[in-house]
């Protein structure tokens, strides 16, 4: 069996695995194909280092490559890696089952990966970097991250249509409005900057990271944008994206005046599904469920060509 097909087939598991780490606490973030189990304890991620090497090495067993690692740390360096702040937290296996795993912060794993050769230690540093910012969900935090991306996402859409009857129709357009929504809220001049500054994320999709707060100043900016354009009856794309920064650069403004984290500098919180926020009459949502429609299987004619006499 291919390394694709074993991952497709390993999936289902894998989505129960990340369910089952929410429920205690956890996150299932992913290194290229390699699922990494991690927890928030004491303001900090925790990972395991079992799944950290398993990730490294590509071995196909990864608990005894991890074994073997402390046993030489602690024989050829004199490293004990308990010692030195590795810590045995319960976290849920593939089986659902919670069991006692060795797990490491950002600073221990980045000690363990100079004692690991491996093409992917520079990648996963950078990987690390990355997720290692993102902020647990607390409390309600997780339900108001839903019920404000599904409203972001109504009032982004019904923006763009509402600018298609004031003279905004090309996609060329809706991009430039796209980019002008960004460039007053945000320190930035377009959408690709905040991609930049976001790595890992697809264009309209850095919405999935963001916490209640920027989620519900993005809102904010959209509804404001859409109420001047009706009440001014704003036509043309450059009269129109003025608006949009605008908008932005009031709320900004506030903000800042508050005291607040500017928007670009906001934390970044766990990946939001869209299964999560995404009501069921979504039109990008696909239904599974749904039956295909039968098409009529018709015998395809043959036609036999004879020879000529």
């Amino acid at each position: 069996m291919s390394d694709e097909a074993k991952r497709w087939n390993d999936y289902p598991k894998t989505a129960q695995l990340g369910s089952k780490l929410r429920e205690n606490g956890g996150h299932l973030a992913l290194f290229q194909q390699f699922p990494i189990r991690r927890t928030w304890v004491n303001g900090e991620w925790w990972y395991s280092c079992v799944d950290v090497m398993g990730a490294l090495s590509a071995s196909p067993r990864p608990r005894n490559y991890w074994s073997d690692l402390k046993r030489d740390l602690l024989k050829k360096e004199g490293l004990d890696v308990h010692a030195l702040g590795v810590h045995t937290i319960k976290l849920p296996d593939s089986s659902g089952r919670i069991q006692a795993t060795d797990c490491a912060n950002t600073e221990m794993l980045l000690r363990l990966i100079q004692s690991v050769k491996s093409p992917n230690a520079e990648p996963f540093k950078q990987w690390l970097a990355r997720v290692g910012a993102m902020v647990m969900d607390s409390g309600d935090e997780r339900p108001l991250r839903q019920r404000y991306r599904a409203q972001l996402d109504q009032s982004d859409r019904d923006l763009h249509e509402l600018v298609e009857f004031h003279g905004v129709v090309t996609e060329r357009e809706h991009i430039q409005l796209s980019d002008a929504n960004y460039a007053g809220l945000y320190d930035v001049t377009c959408e690709m900057d905040m991609l930049r500054r976001r790595p890992g994320h697809f264009p309209g999709d850095l919405e999935v990271t963001m916490g209640p707060l920027e989620l519900a100043a993005n809102l904010f900016q959209r509804e404001l944008t859409s109420s001047q354009i009706r009440r001014e009856d704003i036509q043309g794309i450059g009269p129109i994206t003025d608006s949009a920064r605008g908008s932005g650069a009031d709320i900004r403004r506030l903000m800042a005046e508050r005291g607040e984290t500017m928007p670009e500098d906001m934390p970044q919180y766990p990946p939001l599904p869209p299964g999560e926020w995404m009501p069921a009459d979504h039109p990008r949502r696909m239904n599974w469920n749904e039956p295909t429609e039968e098409i009529e299987e018709k015998p395809i004619p043959i036609i036999q060509i004879g020879a000529t006499s």
